[in-house]
């Protein structure tokens, strides 16, 4: 989900989440009881009375706190907050509770109780947001999506939780969500980093006419954010509309002179009108600015090769998988190469690394079939023949979206 959307851990964003309750979100009508309010569950309601504060000396108490926390005495908050979060007396406390236990580098226990609060109040669309970027950030896919199986995005939730939620919903491919709740934030909070996100749910659809209507309808207002016109000419190369995806390119490069992705996504459009100096120029600026991107050197690789200059491309390939040894299409290209050279065996052990990174890669069971061949296998080659077979129905129904090596052009996923 690149579009690019920086993924940090601390404690800011639920901070910022838990603050807005205390600014009037669904979260402090819910303590409030207002009618607008969250529904709390039996458990939480029918607590003694003794175990809460009253609600004057709570909203000081979650004052007090917060002011803590914008001292960054984290510790200090965490104790303040204790009492009244570990009774389940209001979601906001248990927000900022987990934020001031996250500020003081204790993420498990932070992530702890935003799973309790999130079993206390499962419709309260902050914690949810909260919950899930703490599962996110640990690379538990499925658990951040499944954190938000209740948030519903409204014209009054924060922008900064439907952001949260497009982000999520965009790491488990779930992008018909991502896309909803990007048109809900693009018509609340109108802004280039609004219409960025909604494009980019887009794009990762393959739909890129829609994402050219969409921006090009708006190119007057924010045409002179390079961001803006990265993404636009992500798709504009995918409508092979190269020129002017070229001129769009170098006008944002023009604006930020070291945008990684400018660079990048300028050599592949120049790869394509054919001018293979100026791409191999542009890769060697983004590698300069980017030098772990393993995406950046196979791209490169790509061009040597159609200058037939093959050890160029073996040297390039070779740094690409230094980048990411797991890197599928770096792989399989090295696998061609050696199959051309003569070197089945050595092609089997990139090739088999190829298809360990991408199950669905056509190419590596079709050069690794091959090279079982050339190695006398036969029982080999023909188990690899059939997965190809395999794999080739189980893709068709996906052709037409992006690649799981795609990365759209305004969003960074980088860490």
């Amino acid at each position: 989900m690149n579009r690019r959307v920086r993924l940090t851990r601390n404690c800011a964003l639920i901070a910022v989440f838990a603050l807005g309750c205390l600014a009037g979100s669904t979260s402090a009508r819910a303590a409030s009881g207002g009618e607008s309010a969250v529904a709390i569950p039996a458990q939480a309601r029918s607590k003694p009375k003794g175990k809460c504060p009253p609600s004057s000396d709570l909203e000081a108490g979650l004052g007090e706190a917060s002011a803590l926390m914008s001292q960054a005495q984290f510790q200090e908050a965490a104790a303040e907050l204790r009492p009244v979060a570990s009774n389940d007396c209001d979601p906001r406390a248990s927000l900022l509770f987990a934020a001031a236990l996250e500020g003081h580098g204790n993420v498990p226990e932070a992530t702890a109780v935003l799973q309790r609060a999130h079993t206390i109040w499962p419709s309260d669309d902050s914690i949810a947001a909260s919950l899930a970027r703490e599962y996110l950030n640990a690379n538990q896919i499925d658990k951040a999506v499944g954190a938000l199986t209740r948030f519903h995005a409204t014209a009054k939730t924060p922008e900064q939780e439907m952001r949260m939620a497009i982000v999520v919903y965009m790491a488990g491919h779930r992008l018909a969500s991502a896309q909803t709740v990007a048109e809900v934030a693009w018509r609340a909070y109108p802004s280039a980093e609004t219409l960025l996100l909604l494009a980019n749910t887009l794009q990762l659809q393959g739909r890129y006419p829609d994402v050219i209507r969409l921006l090009g309808n708006r190119r007057a207002t924010y045409g002179d954010s390079a961001k803006f016109l990265v993404t636009l000419a992500e798709s504009e190369f995918d409508a092979s509309s190269f020129k002017t995806a070229r001129d769009d390119l170098q006008h944002a490069i023009s604006l930020d002179s070291r945008m990684y992705q400018a660079h990048y996504l300028l050599g592949n459009v120049l790869a394509k009108l054919n001018d293979a100096d100026g791409a191999i120029s542009e890769y060697q600026t983004a590698i300069d600015l980017a030098p772990n991107q393993p995406r950046t050197y196979f791209q490169l690789a790509l061009v040597l090769r159609a200058k037939q200059d093959v050890a160029g491309e073996q040297r390039v390939l070779e740094q690409a998988l230094t980048a990411d040894n797991s890197y599928a299409p770096a792989q399989c290209e090295m696998g061609r190469i050696l199959l051309e050279g003569h070197r089945p065996a050595d092609a089997v052990a990139h090739l088999n690394i190829a298809i360990q990174a991408n199950p669905r890669s056509e190419e590596a069971y079709f050069l690794l079939a091959r090279a079982y061949a050339q190695l006398g296998e036969k029982d080999k080659s023909n188990e690899m023949v059939k997965r190809l077979l395999a794999v080739k129905k189980e893709n068709q129904p996906k052709q037409g979206g992006k690649d799981q090596n795609h990365t759209p052009g305004g969003v960074s996923t980088n860490p």
